[in-house]
């Protein structure tokens, strides 16, 4: 009996080991957030939007989808919850498009991840797929073209709704979902198209995630079924918890562009969406903006330019040592005759 005893002891602490979750002090009490509704979406073929994405290219526009199989289809929805665009990427039928995502690159190129991710049977033993398209600097319904992301973990088919996109850097990570939790999985530094691209787990996370988003300062924000938990960072403690507001099926958040208010989305016919601004310490700063972003080299090279110079001056001083010398020359001349 002892030998068993210890046998499943020993098993216990290799399963803690191999999936570590977040260890970290108690969070203080959670916020009581003041939601005020921010729009609601009027369009019927919207009725399970799963996911948000703050325009960073129009303002007050946020980019929803449908949750589930089809076109791989984004509406653009504006602050009076008009569908303002409607965007479909050519050539794909989604399996179950679970979230969408975005970010300006270093060139200040403006991208959209949308993410079908969804695999509540866990069947997709080939993986599932994410799509990155430039966002249309137009809006206007279209067609576009996408790059296509095989995406694997490394622990057999997974059930994501959750896929963030760090603001500054462009890492990526998928967060999975299961009735008793899920954990954070972290993409290569460089996806390739067409090719298989394995995730690494990273830590569990004990909570049902339907979403999720890391702000500019690297704080990771997860939504669960009625709080929103804020991290230290994508392996952290918990820093703080949010009481999120009552819907029919919470499913969606997104931070805006300038990086101080929270939305959060639900499922349903003509479904809210919520705001919330953030406190001070939880403000995270605006995104990069898109567009041309400076050179570094360009500004060095600028700098260098408006220094003055100091050739002339060295050559008129090597001239007037040069013409002193000629001068001591003669004199000593002189002297000797």
């Amino acid at each position: 009996m002892r030998r068993t005893l210890l046998s499943s002891a020993a098993v216990a602490f290799a399963l803690t080991a191999a999936a570590p979750a977040y260890a970290a002090p108690a969070p203080p009490a959670p916020v009581k957030a003041t939601w005020k509704q921010d729009r609601v979406i009027d369009n019927p073929k919207i009725t399970e939007s799963s996911g948000l994405y703050a325009s960073p290219l129009h303002p007050g526009v946020v980019w929803t989808h449908n949750d589930g199989a089809g076109p791989a289809t984004l509406y653009a929805i504006g602050p009076d919850g008009s569908t303002r665009a409607t965007v479909t990427v050519e050539g794909a039928a989604a399996v179950d498009t679970e979230a969408v995502g975005g970010y300006v690159d270093q060139r200040g190129n403006a991208l959209i991840y949308l993410a079908d991710t969804g695999d509540n049977d866990k069947t997709r033993q080939a993986g599932v797929t994410l799509f990155v398209f430039p966002e249309p600097k137009v809006l206007a319904d279209t067609t576009v073209t996408a790059e296509r992301y095989p995406i694997i973990y490394p622990d057999g088919p997974q059930d994501s709704e959750a896929v963030l996109v760090n603001p500054t850097n462009g890492n990526l990570y998928f967060v999975s979902k299961t009735p008793t939790g899920g954990a954070v999985y972290g993409a290569p530094a460089s996806l390739v198209p067409g090719v298989a691209n394995r995730l690494e787990r990273l830590v569990a996370v004990p909570h049902v995630i339907s979403d999720g988003l890391i702000g500019y300062d690297g704080r990771m924000y997860l939504r669960g079924l009625n709080k929103i938990r804020v991290f230290s960072d994508v392996t952290g403690h918990v820093v703080q918890t949010i009481d999120a507001p009552k819907q029919p099926q919470g499913e969606s958040m997104a931070l805006s562009a300038d990086g101080t208010t929270l939305l959060v989305g639900s499922e349903g016919e003509k479904s809210a969406v919520f705001a919330w601004q953030l406190p001070k310490d939880l403000v995270t700063g605006p995104i990069r903006k898109p567009g041309p972003q400076p050179d570094p080299n360009a500004i060095q090279q600028t700098a260098r330019a408006k220094e003055p110079t100091k050739l002339p001056q060295l050559m008129l001083g090597g001239l007037t040592g040069i013409a002193a010398l000629i001068g001591l020359g003669a004199l000593v001349r002189r002297l000797r005759r």
